[in-house]
């Protein structure tokens, strides 16, 4: 080899070592820049969190304190905007979705209660003392967890960092990560949060138990449950992005596409829940069209034989809520509340875990006293409308055969579900329905 050679070989070697350290020095910029990016951006969604949740309380005191119908319809649709914004930043959040489906429920209910009121308010109606029990109640909720939030602000502000899963405060490395150990303390206050609202009549009793319905199943690859989770919002897989690895009761993969957040499980590949952040400006197609597709849509995911039950319509989502329904017979614990956007029939939403937890095939019982006999055991003060039969959960775990009944009050003129035991003639529970414009809650 000549010396010629020797140095341009030299040359060229040093030449590639000079690219390749120089690709690494930009790609590593482009990370740091992209990190301090989303460190930002998740630091710009706790603070928007913490002062909409202040919103929140601020609302619902002067929705306690006020004694103007006006002033009560103003301040309750400022309570439903700032309930919006406060989940809009919590879908934002690199929280695992489960660990947050409380205080996305209360959030949820805060802002479907007040719409509820407002629209009560409109008619020129005024407010029931339960109905200001019902708001003080969503007060001490809506104080404990804004104090979380404020806190979880002083730890940003204090140096801690919410992009990795460890949080770096001063010279000090916490273990785990502060802010998700923040979030969870801010859960435990609303474990035990009343259900007084459209969310399916029994939802809340079957949804901290081990799945029935995920025993036998097959587990999925992590990209077998991208690819579902592609499918289930419309996009390719190449747009779907690993967020986190659910650890829970149903352990799940959540990934975010835009303003959607998909969690699968694990074992069967099931979308266990939809959440969109999104904005929809408008409304365009009938609550009829909505419930169709949502069924459809159910369908497609391998959610076969629901059937709609109530719907709520509030920021032109129309929230459907179905219960599995064979032979006839409602199977209240097997519930999936699915969201169709009303502008043009996108479904954004999507609740499973109280089917996932509680679904099984079961043999249609036969009951054991006539409806004519069932009915007999109605209060005289109620109207029977129509009936049905249903299985429904209890808080021991237990499912009981009941025929349902809706019924009026012709003194009150309120409407209940009243459910009477289909083999022993018991009264089992009542559920008053709650009607408004954007549709029906139950408590």
């Amino acid at each position: 080899m000549t010396k010629r050679n020797y140095v341009r070989i030299i040359s060229f070697t040093l030449f590639v070592l000079a690219v390749v350290v120089a690709l690494a020095i930009v790609n590593t910029v482009n990370m740091v820049r992209y990190k301090n990016q989303l460190e930002l951006n998740y630091q710009q969604s706790l603070t928007q969190l913490a002062e909409s949740l202040d919103g929140v309380k601020t609302n619902l005191n002067k929705s306690m304190y006020s004694n103007s119908s006006s002033e009560l319809y103003t301040v309750s649709r400022e309570l439903s905007t700032e309930c919006a914004a406060a989940k809009d930043a919590v879908s934002s959040l690199p929280v695992e979705q489960t660990g947050l489906g409380n205080t996305y429920k209360f959030l949820s209910q805060a802002g479907d209660y007040s719409l509820y009121l407002s629209d009560k308010l409109k008619r020129g109606e005024k407010l029931t003392q339960e109905e200001y029990d019902n708001l003080a109640k969503l007060l001490k909720y809506a104080e404990k967890f804004s104090d979380s939030a404020e806190e979880m602000v002083s730890l940003i502000e204090g140096g801690a960092r919410i992009t990795n899963n460890q949080v770096r405060s001063g010279s000090s490395r916490l273990n785990a990560s502060a802010i998700s150990t923040s979030f969870s303390k801010g859960e435990d206050t609303f474990s035990d949060y009343p259900t007084m609202l459209y969310d399916g009549p029994f939802s809340d009793k079957v949804i901290n138990r081990e799945s029935v319905f995920l025993t036998d199943k097959k587990a999925k690859t992590k990209e077998e449950c991208k690819a579902a989770a592609a499918k289930s919002i419309g996009v390719n897989e190449s747009k779907m992005v690993y967020e986190s690895d659910d650890k829970g009761k149903i352990p799940c993969y959540t990934f975010k596409c835009g303003r959607y957040t998909v969690s699968v499980t694990k074992v069967g590949g099931y979308i266990k829940s939809i959440i969109y952040s999104g904005v929809i400006s408008n409304s365009s197609i009938t609550t009829k069209n909505a419930v169709n597709i949502a069924e459809e849509y159910l369908k497609s995911l391998g959610y076969d034989n629901m059937k709609e039950n109530y719907y709520s319509v509030n920021n032109n989502i129309c929230t459907i809520n179905f219960a599995y329904t064979k032979s006839n017979i409602c199977y209240y614990g097997d519930l999936v509340k699915v969201g169709i956007s009303m502008e043009d029939g996108t479904p954004v939403t999507l609740e499973a875990e109280t089917y996932l937890t509680n679904h099984t095939e079961r043999t249609p019982f036969k009951a054991k006293i006539t409806k004519a006999e069932a009915q007999k055991k109605i209060s005289p003060y109620l109207t029977v409308k129509s009936s049905k039969l249903c299985v429904i959960p209890k808080d021991n775990g237990k499912e009981v055969n009941c025929y349902e009944f809706l019924t009026s009050s012709s003194k009150t003129g309120e409407d209940a579900l009243v459910y009477i035991n289909a083999d022993t003639g018991d009264e089992e529970d009542i559920m008053l329905l709650l009607y408004s414009d954007n549709g029906t809650l139950v408590k």
